[in-house]
Parts: C-alpha cells; structure tokens; sequence
C-alpha cells in the first residue's frame, strides 16, 4: 500500500471493531467513548517476540504511558491464542488486539510493498497513532521499534494534557 494512502494529522481515526485477547470485541468508539487520549500502537510481530528474553521492550515503554490515562491498544495479525500467551506469560495490562485479515491495518495504511533483493513482499510498517478524545489524529511516528519514538510520545502527551 502506497504511503500516501495513509491517515493524515486531523483526520477522524476510522472505526473498527476487533478482538482482544479475552475474547472480548473492542472497537474503536468504545476507546473515544472514555474520553481520553488513544494510542493505537500497529506493531510487527517480531517485535512482541523481542519479549522472549527477562525483559520485554514493548510493555516496558508502553506501561510508561500510564500515568497519562490513555488507552492503549497494540494491533497486530497475530491470533487471540497468542494474544492470550502473549498477555499472561508478560502480564500485559494494555490491549492486544488481532487482526488477522489484516483490514484494519490495510485501512490505517501502515501495510506497505518493498523490494527486498529484487523480490517484492508487503511488510507492517510499526506506526503509533495519537488520538484525541474525539478519535482525530494528533500525531503519527514511525518507529522502528516502540522505544525509539516513546519519548517524543510521552513529551506530546506531557504538553496536550497540560493545556
């Protein structure tokens, strides 16, 4: 998917519906409903894998955030099963939401084509999303892993939240 399909800063978050890992559906309005900012975290499987070792990057940076009453939602293809896993063997507190058939990440526009040595392959690009609480985008990072951009998050929460 070309890069400019993907959502701008202003723009309304479209609605989705997924599942969490308790089985539970969670949809986007249910998140603006609480009134609080939202941070929709569309993220690569390898990088939940980085959490094999004693610490785990992902829920690390992303518990850092709570201090700042946001919603939390990674999304990635991977199966509620391994969502499961995932939350108990790494006592995650944020949601893991599944979107296995990838519409949610084609429609946000984080799913792009690269040529890797001459062969194309379509990739997730690892994309944090900061709503309002209207569902309007504030502002888009790009990292390649959570780490890198958790700082800038936290100083942009730091300033909207002071106003």
């Amino acid at each position: 998917m070309a890069k400019d399909k993907s959502l701008k800063i202003g723009e309304v978050a479209p609605e989705f519906c997924l599942m969490e890992a308790d089985g539970k559906e969670v949809c986007l309005s249910d998140l603006i409903n609480k009134g609080r900012y939202i941070i929709l975290y569309f993220c690569k499987t390898e990088e939940k894998r980085r959490c094999d070792r004693s610490e785990c990057p992902l829920k690390e940076n992303l518990e850092k955030l709570k201090k700042y009453d946001v919603a939390v939602a990674v999304i990635d293809p991977d199966p509620i099963e391994e969502h499961k896993k995932f939350k108990r063997d790494h006592n995650i507190e944020f949601l893991l939401l599944s979107d296995p058939e990838m519409k949610v990440i084609k429609g946000y526009g984080v799913y792009e084509k690269v040529s890797i040595h001459g062969i194309d392959k379509y990739k997730i690009v690892s994309t944090v999303f900061l709503l309002d609480p209207n569902g309007r985008i504030v502002k888009v990072w790009e990292p390649k892993i959570i780490e890198d951009s958790i700082d800038d998050i936290i100083y942009t929460l730091e300033k909207l939240l002071s106003k």
